[in-house]
């Protein structure tokens, strides 16, 4: 048998690749949703810099993921360096892990920008305003946020001086893994995606 049976749903190679599209789209449209936020992983001087980020974009079609950061912070730095990125979701309840891998494009004074923050909600806007940049070293536990912003959001007019500070990086996926975790023995798939959308899948040993 050339499918795997997960809760009922028998899925083929090409079943599972578009099923674990489907679960990254939810998880970028849901806050609650358990792939909302994942980890990503990029190279620098140091080694492997690995964080959690909120998932803000999935295109299946194009085969991209993104995430909003400040233009100050490290990663934006590192990614200027070092494009390479990976992804890691894990979906706790369902024993699923989705790995990607791939290259970031970073905008910041574009249209692809302008539009993710046209629609970036007060709250989401207001991390921009930190006065300094992430990672600076502070001599308390502080937010960074000027006081007045401490417990309300901006106004849309008051957000706009975090609009230097916003960017956003799209990782376009070369690889992909999916895993299930189970007792009766897991299953692993591996996908290869092509620059024309196609892809190259095969089931792997765990």
């Amino acid at each position: 048998m050339n499918t795997v049976l997960i809760d009922g749903i028998e899925y083929s190679l090409e079943g599972l690749e578009k099923d674990a599209w489907l679960r990254l789209l939810n998880g970028s449209f849901k806050y609650k949703d358990v792939l909302h936020n994942p980890v990503v992983a990029n190279v620098n001087q140091h080694g492997v810099n690995i964080r959690t980020v909120v998932l803000r974009k999935v295109n299946i079609t194009k085969k991209q993921l993104v995430f909003h950061t400040d233009v100050r912070s490290g990663k934006w730095n590192d990614l200027q360096q070092q494009n390479n990125i990976s992804w890691l979701f894990y979906d706790a309840p369902g024993k699923i892990q989705i790995r990607l891998s791939g290259t970031a494009t970073l905008h910041q004074d574009d249209a692809v920008a302008e539009e993710a923050w046209t629609t970036s909600t007060m709250s989401s806007r207001k991390i921009y305003l930190v006065e300094t940049g992430p990672s600076t070293i502070a001599a308390s536990p502080v937010s960074g946020l000027p006081a007045a912003f401490e417990a309300n959001d901006p106004t849309p007019e008051e957000s706009l001086a975090g609009r230097k500070n916003f960017g956003v990086v799209i990782t376009t996926v070369t690889w992909m893994e999916w895993l299930w975790l189970n007792s009766k023995g897991h299953r692993r798939a591996g996908f290869t995606y092509a620059k024309d959308g196609n892809f190259k899948a095969d089931w792997l040993i765990p």
